[in-house]
């Protein structure tokens, strides 16, 4: 009988070996997950006030030495060495206020090493983190927490500050499907093949911190005889980074500097960083338009000016589907007098629009025909004018030979 009761004990001995420290609520969501290249003394900002440090990396393997804070300070048993077997977990223990009931556990933090990215001097590497809601900590700063939702396959899940989420290619034999977000009609994210408990996530890297925008669970699909449905759960969302795309404005004439009278202008601008789309605007009229804009210089033909002040307004939507605009104004001045001399560039204006789209469209993978309607507009008339004066050159240097002749 005694052996009995060895066995019975050492069998519940292996299985609370086996239980997991961390007693996971259900309630409580994933609320962070991102893939993140790090190098030794890396501080990434997360949520609800945590932080996390890479003190140190080994060179060999990639394996990290990682600290938790909050609000700047190292949390009591906050750190310890994450390995891609064996990831560093940070649980958090709140004591239960009466002595006959158990402290509670939390995981709060998954550190994962992926893969070992550089090493030697500047050694890097990929780590995986997941972040769990901290019940002792609120979540004012999230604007959708912890919420169930579906949407039907080829329509929209409308969310915050102008996001949408889709599903599509739902493939029932494989059970995977692809979602994609979306911010004021521009794809952030994408992901195919995504199967039943995958995490969809969004996150940007934005000065030390790394901000989950968008995450969600794909829980499951429904397939019935009108529409195929979509799943989600743990679907929660925080206030947006917006990150503004560098851009400088510069105006030049047709002929020179200056921006006469009756004439076009040249609208250079230089972006610091690629956008998914450049509208121009002169006085509110839409000049130019582009897409999938590399950093660099381009060129914006106007259309014939008044003499005055006039308005420039430049949109960008950045790859991140963020949108912001800058605002500058030139003037244009009175037609030059016939006594003033003119000290402007010879370049002809066809030739200088010419070589305008020409650059523009060689820069660029998707320009709307061109630089603009205008510009073209400027080379057929200044084309139609040079065939006009070289028929009346052809026809008096007939009308001379037959005088003469």
């Amino acid at each position: 009988m005694k052996y009995i009761h060895f066995v019975l004990i050492a069998i519940f001995a292996m299985l609370f070996a086996a239980t997991p420290a961390a007693s996971l609520d259900p309630s409580d969501p994933i609320i962070h997950y991102s893939d993140s290249v790090v190098e030794i003394n890396t501080e990434l900002s997360l949520a609800q006030g945590y932080s996390l440090k890479i003190v140190d990396i080994n060179e060999d393997n990639g394996d990290v030495w990682v600290e938790v804070r909050h609000n700047g300070k190292l949390v009591e048993d906050g750190d310890g060495t994450g390995k891609e077997n064996d990831p560093f977990e940070y649980i958090l223990t709140v004591e239960a206020e009466d002595d006959d009931e158990e402290d509670e556990e939390y995981l709060i933090f998954r550190v994962t090493p992926k893969e070992l990215v550089t090493s030697g001097k500047d050694t890097a590497t990929r780590i995986r983190i997941e972040q769990f809601r901290d019940p002792t900590r609120n979540t004012k700063d999230f604007l959708i927490y912890d919420r169930s939702d579906s949407v039907d396959i080829g329509d929209e899940m409308e969310l915050e500050e102008g996001y949408t989420l889709s599903a599509s290619d739902l493939d029932l034999d494989e059970q995977t499907i692809t979602v994609t977000l979306k911010k004021n009609d521009h794809v952030v994210k994408e992901i195919k093949d995504m199967e039943a408990g995958d995490i969809f996530s969004y996150y940007k890297n934005v000065n030390g911190e790394t901000r989950t925008i968008f995450i969600a669970k794909v829980y499951d699909f429904f397939e019935s005889s009108e529409n195929h449905i979509l799943f989600l759960k743990e679907i929660s969302q925080r206030e947006d980074v917006e990150v503004e795309t560098d851009v400088d404005i510069r105006v030049e004439g047709l002929s020179g500097n200056t921006v006469r009278e009756d004439e076009r202008a040249i609208i250079f601008y230089d972006l610091g960083d690629d956008a998914s789309k450049v509208t121009i605007y002169v006085d509110d009229d839409r000049i130019d338009v582009r897409y999938d804009v590399d950093e660099g210089s381009y060129p914006a033909v106007t259309d014939e000016l008044d003499k005055g002040t006039h308005e420039i307004l430049i949109e960008t939507v950045s790859t991140d589907g963020s949108v912001s605009s800058k605002e500058t104004s030139f003037t244009v001045q009175a037609k030059a007098s016939s006594g003033e001399s003119e000290t402007e560039d010879d370049t002809s204006v066809s030739e200088q629009v010419e070589e305008i789209i020409n650059d523009g469209e060689n820069a660029t993978s998707n320009v709307t025909e061109g630089v603009s309607d205008s510009a073209r507009d400027a080379i057929g008339s200044t084309a139609f004018t040079y065939i006009v004066v070289a028929v009346l050159l052809a026809l008096t240097v007939f009308f001379f030979k037959r005088e003469f002749s």
